[in-house]
């Protein structure tokens, strides 16, 4: 019986060990170590939600120079070089935005917070998700 308890407790210490040893990470480090080529070069202006602005080059959204919005229950891309400004707010749990136009027409649409938008500044990469952006000046 003594063999038997020492058996189970090396092998609740061997396992508990194994599981300790995998737990090493619980997160993202938030680095960024590289971000998505744009199919077009794109430079922004970006207020984020604390009002800090920065200038950001080769803009996109995941290397694609579209914005993605929801019109109602229609998924839609906007043009990147077709908009002048984007600002979002929350509005009875979404994320809300009004965008303008180029042509100065406004349109008022959604977008999912956890839109990722990728950039670089002079001083390294960006990540940033929709829902951490005031306004995004094109």
């Amino acid at each position: 019986m003594n063999v038997l308890h020492r058996i189970a407790a090396l092998t609740a210490i061997f396992s508990l060990t194994l599981l300790c040893m995998g737990m090493g990470d619980f997160g993202d480090t938030e680095i960024v170590k590289k971000i998505p080529r744009p199919d077009r070069p794109f430079t922004v202006t970006i207020v984020d939600d604390t009002d800090t602005s920065f200038m950001v080059s080769d803009f996109s959204v995941e290397g694609l120079t579209l914005v993605p919005v929801q019109m109602g229950k229609a998924n839609m891309s906007i043009d990147f070089a077709k908009v002048k400004t984007v600002t979002l707010f929350e509005q009875d749990s979404k994320l809300a935005a009004t965008v303008v136009l180029n042509d100065g027409s406004t349109k008022q649409v959604t977008m999912s917070p956890r839109t990722m938008f990728f950039g670089r500044t002079t001083w390294g990469l960006m990540r940033l998700k929709a829902g951490d952006i005031k306004a995004i000046h094109f």
